[in-house]
């Protein structure tokens, strides 16, 4: 079985000039053939995936890793718009010529794979949409019955501007750990255990070539545009998700921390209200980086998701 720390980086063709690389993880003993297509959050690249979440996945199913164009190791420039991070993500899949395939998109990645799933409902069989939100309602929008009024609740700016200046590992580690995970102890150890099992990856240890494939940050122009993308997304505009949801046929599950300071846990709950087949699981005691507090357990829960019938399961903690 392939893992986060051994699968090779690949290279292939998606556009005229764009080259993007990905992984797929292949299991030793797959229950399925429909690969699980996973997106990651602002200015990240795939390295940043907890091999503790991502393992488990891997001994069932084929997921495929990949840096959106423009970040990471893929060449190309950073769309300013969702819409084109979602074409991106279809390209590579006809590339691939993967037909089917289930979908995750975490923070940033998950309002990514709502226009994907809203552009190629065809290719997306099931989807995660996890620590995100939809985009922004019509003006003059005050709630659909539950209580939510515009403007919604706002991530802290010192959280948002940590993350947009962040130069190299020390100060990406402080970003992600105090916008990430609980400002206590709890979360302070497991920041530090995440970023060990980030290190964990062939080479890293060593100082090789992955380290610096892992440090390939987004510079100041490629974070302007992913951040000028989710400014659109914050614009009312029909075509961006919220006035779809009702479109998303599929089974949906919405995944979240109580305490996620970057995108406000009740926007989950908003897109549980707008998606007719979806459930919810919010994490207690987990912030924004929930997915790396307690990776074992969300991957079981998306696990099963995935192996199971619709979406529509009771919203629990």
């Amino acid at each position: 079985m392939s893992t986060q720390q051994t699968a090779p980086t690949t290279y292939i063709s998606t556009a005229p000039g764009v080259t993007t690389a990905y992984r797929l993880l292949q299991p030793s003993s797959p229950t399925t053939k429909i690969p699980l297509l996973l997106h990651i959050h602002f200015r990240a690249n795939m390295d940043f995936w907890d091999p503790a979440f991502i393992n488990p996945l891997a001994q069932h199913r084929p997921l495929l890793l990949f840096d959106q164009p423009g970040t990471g190791r893929s060449t190309g420039t950073v769309a300013t718009t969702f819409a084109g991070w979602a074409s991106s993500a279809a390209a590579l899949l006809t590339a691939l010529e993967i037909e089917k395939c289930d979908v995750l998109g975490f923070s940033m990645g998950g309002c990514c794979v709502q226009m994907l799933a809203l552009g190629w409902p065809g290719l997306v069989r099931k989807l995660i949409l996890a620590g995100t939100g939809a985009s922004a309602p019509p003006e003059g929008f005050e709630g659909r019955g539950s209580g939510l009024v515009w403007p919604r609740d706002v991530p802290p700016r010192w959280a948002i501007a940590g993350l947009a200046s962040a130069r190299g590992r020390v100060q990406m580690e402080e970003a992600i750990r105090w916008s990430f995970f609980p400002g206590n102890e709890e979360g302070a150890s497991a920041a530090r255990r995440y970023w060990g099992r980030v290190y964990e990856r062939k080479g890293v240890a060593a100082g090789k070539e992955e380290e610096e494939g892992l440090w390939e940050l987004l510079g100041d122009e490629g974070s302007a545009r992913q951040r000028e993308a989710y400014a659109e997304w914050m614009r009312p505009n029909p075509g961006n998700s919220f006035e779809r949801l009702g479109e998303l046929k599929m089974p949906v599950l919405v995944v979240n921390g109580v305490e996620d300071l970057l995108i406000p846990t009740s926007r989950s709950w908003e897109l549980v209200k707008g998606i007719r087949d979806a459930g919810l699981i919010v994490y207690r005691g987990a912030g924004h980086g929930f997915l790396w507090q307690y990776p074992k357990e969300v991957a079981g829960d998306v696990g099963r998701f995935l192996d199971g019938g619709s979406g529509g399961m009771k919203a629990r903690m």
